[in-house]
């Protein structure tokens, strides 16, 4: 079950980043308000946040059960998921790089997924759990900075830091979350550190999108969760099977490395806008071959 959890969930977030940039590719508004507030409005930004939503919900099944490592692993995959999704569908070429690097994506999750020794969230100490809410409240507050800070290529990369900093800080919320019953989750404040640390992910996210280039933004958002994910996930507890530490490491170097290769998949950059209106004829809704989104 959480296997098959983990495929859901990397498919929802492979079409959800589709969806996501094109309706942010659209939006020519740099302040904070403008950016939401057209963001809410946009069937195809909502359409990504649902998509979002349902491949966490898979991915809270699946690392109830599984490593860290091993579904950030898989979380990353979904960047295949939308090369394919892209080249199937929005007829986008996929060079012969990065039809090696969806195999490499695929031998290094099945290398990971070889390596990893199921174990269920057990008990942890109170003070990691009050740690994820701690460090969900500093995100947010970066995240509020950021919105204050004038928009640079420098600056949209530090903010897809942050957005993948919060998401990782997700990840360890749902897996270190105590028993899911209502009331009593209301009151383990590792369930308060992923609601917090989920919205500001998304908002960084939003942000980073629309400030800098697609491809190098969804490259360093993936790269930041799989990585510091992972790590927090060893941190409390996670470990490969005996003598399988070597092939879980470069199962997941060759995973996430690949998947990086096809972060341009996650690119959909926007023609040219005058006063909010498409040109006649235009789709934003397609994804570039070769270029990578511009810059408002």
């Amino acid at each position: 079950m959480s296997v098959v959890a983990l495929v859901v969930a990397a498919l929802c977030s492979g079409a959800a980043a589709v969806c996501q940039a094109s309706a942010v590719a659209r939006s020519a508004r740099q302040d904070l308000t403008g950016l939401l507030g057209g963001l809410v409005r946009e069937p195809r930004y909502l359409l990504g946040t649902a998509l979002v939503g349902a491949g966490f919900l898979a991915s809270l099944v699946a690392v109830r059960e599984l490593p860290l490592f091993l579904v950030q692993a898989g979380r990353a995959s979904s960047l295949g998921v939308t090369a394919v999704l892209a080249a199937l569908l929005l007829g986008s070429r996929l060079h012969r790089r990065e039809v090696l690097a969806l195999a490499g994506v695929a031998a290094g999750l099945v290398a990971v997924a070889l390596a990893a020794a199921p174990r269920a969230a057990g008990l942890v100490d109170p003070d990691v759990r009050w740690s994820a809410l701690a460090g969900a409240i500093t995100l947010l507050a970066a995240v509020v900075v950021c919105t204050r800070v004038p928009a640079t290529p420098t600056g949209s990369v530090l903010v897809a830091a942050l957005a993948g900093s919060c998401f990782a800080v997700v990840s360890l919320g749902a897996r270190v979350l105590g028993p899911v019953t209502v009331p009593g989750v209301l009151a383990d404040p590792s369930a308060w550190a992923i609601g917090l640390s989920g919205v500001a992910g998304l908002v960084a996210g939003a942000l980073a999108l629309q400030r800098g280039s697609v491809v190098l933004v969804t490259t360093t958002m993936v790269a930041t969760e799989s990585v510091l994910g992972s790590v927090l996930g060893v941190l409390v507890g996670d470990r490969p099977a005996e003598g399988l530490g070597g092939l879980a490491v470069a199962g997941f170097a060759v995973t996430i490395g690949s998947a990086l290769l096809l972060a341009r998949f996650g690119a959909v950059p926007a023609p040219a806008v005058a006063d909010g209106q498409l040109p006649a004829g235009e789709d934003v809704f397609a994804v570039d071959q070769d270029v990578p989104a511009p810059r408002h």
